[in-house]
């Protein structure tokens, strides 16, 4: 009988569901055994200690097989030296936190026990794994490895199925542009997903080369915006390439310089929005088509190229007066031109007339950077709201830790009137933790600062800086 028919037997009584074989007899496994073994009893004795035997090995679980696969190879000896005593102490509390300020010191210490040798206690290896499993800790997955050590290189091996495998995994390598041109290439290459034709169009853009054209010509017909505004750009970063010299005819013909009324101004006329248009059906922004495809032209022609043919240089052109309230859209495309060309003449140039203009800081030099930073903020007048703001904003993407000249406007800028609100303070503490150099002198002045402020929000967060300030140099030290 087999085990559904003593469950429906003792369920429903022997009268009503009678087995075929006698009961429990012919079972599978243990119980079956214990059945045979057992005094034979008949009637509802017999099925009721049955029923008891089946319950009691259901109960008692199964017998796991016994391991039969290799035990893993010892770990070789650890041969660095190993973080111990304050530093492992720190390095604990540090890995268990879950906020910005914890990942960023969390960084600091990796680096500075790289730098120096160490390597992580074997004990916080597996939190330390962890934390490199992390949104905050996967972009810094070199960093972990070099000072997870032989034990802790031993430790990953051993999961090769489980997350922490990433941290000895090589960095992504970025997509091959002889693969996407193949790719391209293949008859059935529209029919592919839209984010994959893409990415293979954004990979031949990493390494254009002039055999390019053509199959980026295609692309410019694709089906799909995404497709045809990778296309666009790939053609115009490629030298020489029919379509950059179509935008930047187009864009220079739209521009001249005339007398006005005793003044030299920019004339400008927007372009033709013809079928033959570059970048078509693919313009986004402010304004009309017409005003959006002038922007458009302009950045895809090089800076350089204004000058030469307007006869003046970036600091007089972004200077001068714009006919036709057209300003707005000639110089937002004369900074995208500046970033993607990374012309550091023209950046500088815009910068003065556009502080705000936070993505053009990137390329500019790190000591122009600075100087530009400190520019935009006078050391005399009220600092308002919006004058913190626009800093908070700029010297996020100033190189860190900032210089001398940047902390002390980032310090007078950081206490407007009236102050920042608490979530403002709360979402600027990374920002100003990273940025501000951790020596003793910076702490101070930034308890200065502190102590000296009326908003209970702003000092706490400013009293919270310096203290991780002096935890950093507390890493330093712990790790010397």
């Amino acid at each position: 009988m087999s085990r559904q028919d003593l469950v429906t037997a003792a369920l429903l009584g022997l009268r009503r569901a009678a087995p075929d074989a006698d009961l429990g007899r012919g079972l599978p496994g243990a119980v079956g055994q214990a059945v045979e073994r057992a005094p034979r009893t008949t009637g509802p004795a017999g099925l009721l200690d049955a029923a008891a035997l089946d319950v009691v090995a259901r109960r008692a679980g199964t017998v796991q097989p016994r391991h039969t696969a290799e035990l893993p190879t010892v770990a070789e000896p650890e041969t660095a030296r190993v973080a111990a005593g304050a530093a492992r102490a720190r390095l604990a509390g540090l890995v268990t936190r879950s906020d910005v300020v914890g990942d960023l010191l969390t960084v600091h210490w990796l680096r500075t026990a790289a730098e120096r040798g160490y390597v992580v206690p074997p004990a916080l290896l597996p939190e330390v794994l962890g934390w490199a499993t992390r949104p905050a800790g996967r972009e810094h997955r070199a960093l972990v490895a070099a000072v997870l050590g032989a034990r802790g290189r031993w430790l990953v091996q051993q999961i090769p199925a489980g997350a922490a495998t990433a941290v000895l995994d090589a960095p992504e390598t970025p997509p091959n542009g002889d693969a996407a041109r193949a790719s391209v290439d293949e008859p059935q290459w529209s029919r592919r997903p839209v984010a994959a034709r893409t990415a293979d169009v954004a990979a031949i853009h990493g390494d254009v080369r002039p055999d390019d054209e053509e199959r980026l010509a295609r692309c410019l017909t694709d089906r799909a915006v995404t497709v045809r505004e990778a296309a666009a750009q790939a053609l115009v970063d490629l030298p020489g390439s029919g379509f950059a010299r179509d935008c930047a005819e187009r864009a220079l013909a739209c521009v001249a310089v005339e007398r006005q009324r005793l003044r030299r101004v920019l004339v400008v006329t927007l372009p033709e929005d013809d079928a033959t248009a570059p970048f078509q059906d693919m313009r986004t922004g402010a304004g009309g088509r017409r005003a959006r495809l002038l922007r458009a032209l302009v950045a895809a022609t090089p800076p350089s190229a204004w000058t030469a043919h307007l006869g003046r240089d970036a600091a007089d052109l972004v200077r001068m007066d714009v006919t036709d309230q057209l300003a707005a859209q000639l110089h937002a495309g004369w900074r995208d031109a500046a970033r993607r060309t990374r012309d550091a003449t023209w950046a500088q140039a815009l910068l003065e007339v556009h502080p705000d203009a936070v993505e053009l800081l990137a390329v500019l030099p790190d000591t122009a950077r600075a100087a530009a930073f400190a520019a935009a903020f006078p050391h005399r007048g009220p600092v308002t709201r919006d004058s913190a703001r626009r800093m908070l904003r700029l010297a996020a993407v100033l190189p860190m830790p900032w210089p001398g000249t940047v902390v002390d406007v980032v310090l007078r800028q950081i206490v407007p009137d009236p102050p920042l609100s608490d979530w403002e303070m709360r979402s600027a503490e990374p920002v100003l933790a990273a940025g501000l150099p951790h020596d003793a002198g910076t702490e101070q002045q930034v308890r200065a600062v502190a102590d000296r402020c009326t908003a209970p929000g702003t000092a706490q967060v400013l009293h919270a800086v310096a203290d991780t300030l002096m935890t950093r140099r507390a890493i330093l030290e712990e790790l010397a």
